[in-house]
């Protein structure tokens, strides 16, 4: 099981394309990369930080060892939650005006907000992230989250499947 911390770490990796979204949202194309460095060195020194994180949680998720053996029954695709969830918060933080500290304060509080409930709810599954990368969310029979790039039929198919535990009824199968 992952902790909470992880948690964390993967609900900031959730909105990596935010973070590219909001350094092409500061930078003024009529001024030199230099000077936009200058001029938004916290912003783009916070993004940057994030990105990193993001990038490195995710690939640390994307190649963690399967150490349990798990069965799934009559599997369902849910990715379609990722997109609804992604959208729902990512209009709202890109309205960002970072020379408007009412604006950036009240940011923040949301994505602390959405952090808190999506770390809390046990939903790091709702990561944009996993379908960039092919995989797909799934729920079974018994309401248990499966993170896979096979195909849901391969997967009833199968029986056993080697997994790792990530959560309460939450499951990564990360080998094609």
């Amino acid at each position: 099981m992952i902790t909470n911390t992880f948690k964390t770490l993967l609900f900031i990796s959730s909105f990596l394309p935010l973070y590219f979204i909001l350094m092409v949202k500061f930078y003024d194309f009529d001024k030199p990369f230099k000077c936009n460095l200058v001029e938004n060195t916290i912003p783009y020194s916070v993004l940057t930080l994030l990105i990193v994180i993001s990038i490195v949680t995710f690939l640390y998720f994307l190649f963690c060892e399967l150490n349990e053996e798990e069965e799934f029954e009559d599997i369902e695709n849910i990715d379609s939650e990722i997109l609804s969830y992604f959208i729902t918060y990512i209009v709202p933080l890109t309205t960002l005006k970072v020379d408007q500290i009412n604006g950036v304060l009240v940011n923040i509080l949301l994505f602390i907000v959405i952090g808190v409930f999506y770390v809390k709810s046990n939903i790091f599954y709702l990561n944009i992230l996993f379908t960039f990368s092919n995989f797909n969310v799934y729920t079974d029979k018994d309401k248990k989250i499966i993170i896979s790039k096979k195909k849901a039929q391969k997967i009833n198919e199968l029986g056993l499947v080697k997994v790792r535990k990530v959560g309460d009824k939450i499951y990564i199968i990360n080998k094609k």
